[in-house]
């Protein structure tokens, strides 16, 4: 028996959709192939969802969306899901099986953006990270460089001066593109300095740990000693298992219409996935809330 609904995915798109559809009385199966939640685990502090003016953590956001979601007890299954096969109802495989659904919603959502310079591969996990959360105490009394200038990468620049000595915002711009209020709190913070115009080229390392980067910067290069390199870059869809199943644009975002409906009938995106995005947990939760409407239309159609 198909379900009404299965949503791949449980980070804030995902747990939106979720709620709604419980709400609706939606049969819902979620797949997980991480942790419930995604990637709000990994978030010290968001400050741009409305009604926390001051901010609220990336763990307690996740926990109230993960008990909203889970008091219309849905099926979850950890497990990663391989590929869709569009139909009516539509199939969606994993390891385990085929399940089958009348609406897919993909709220994958996206992965930590990499520098692909030399030396980034070869130090990840050994100087190099990409979880300011996770790794920042290992950075203790270390000078260390957070790489991006999106109000991410600033935020992670001025919680990551709790543990380094000091931490240099690195950014291949000539101005950060964050909010103006955070840029004010990073220049205005003792223990940052910001260094706009440079590039990373290179990381650079010994006995197996990062000793720092070679930046270019005014068409000169320099190298400049840290204890660690924090990549804050940006991100990638997670969309890998929808080659040849919908549209996707150059990047691997899906390409979805205004009710987040990709090329095929009854199949939804949601979130950082999706076309467009503008990456804010926010907006990730509209698009959830866009997407199970949409999809309930579609499901009260058959």
């Amino acid at each position: 028996m198909a379900h009404d609904v299965i949503i791949i995915g449980t980070g804030p798109a995902g747990l939106a959709a979720g709620a709604y559809a419980g709400r609706s009385g939606l049969d819902t199966l979620f797949f997980e192939d991480e942790s419930i939640g995604g990637e709000l685990v990994n978030r010290h502090e968001i400050r741009s969802y409305p009604g926390f003016p001051d901010g609220v953590s990336g763990t307690e956001l996740r926990s109230k969306m993960v008990e909203e979601a889970e008091k219309y007890d849905p099926d979850v299954n950890l497990e990663r899901v391989q590929r869709i096969e569009p139909g009516d109802p539509h199939a969606v495989l994993t390891e385990s099986g085929a399940y089958e659904a009348t609406a897919v919603i993909v709220a994958t959502g996206s992965s930590d953006g990499h520098l692909g310079v030399p030396g980034e591969e070869e130090y990840a996990g050994r100087g190099v990270f990409y979880c300011a959360t996770c790794d920042g105490p290992l950075y203790r009394e270390e000078r260390i460089a957070v790489v991006g200038g999106g109000n991410h990468a600033v935020i992670d620049a001025v919680f990551l001066t709790e543990y380094a000595s000091e931490v240099l915002l690195i950014d291949g711009e000539s101005e950060l593109a964050a909010d103006e209020t955070l840029v004010e709190e990073a220049r205005e913070h003792d223990d940052v300095e910001i260094l706009n115009g440079a590039t990373v080229a290179e990381v650079l390392g010994a006995d197996g740990l990062v000793t720092g980067v070679r930046v270019e910067r005014g068409g000169g290069e320099e190298t400049i000693e840290l204890g660690g390199v924090n990549v804050n870059v940006g991100s990638r869809p997670n969309s890998s298992f929808l080659d040849d199943t919908v549209a996707l644009d150059d990047e691997g975002h899906v390409a979805v219409d205004h009710r987040m409906e990709t090329d095929v009938a009854g199949v939804f995106a949601a979130g950082d996935v999706r076309q467009g995005s503008p990456l804010e947990i926010a907006a990730a939760v509209g698009d959830g809330v866009t997407a199970i409407e949409a999809a309930k239309r579609h499901v009260a159609e058959r």
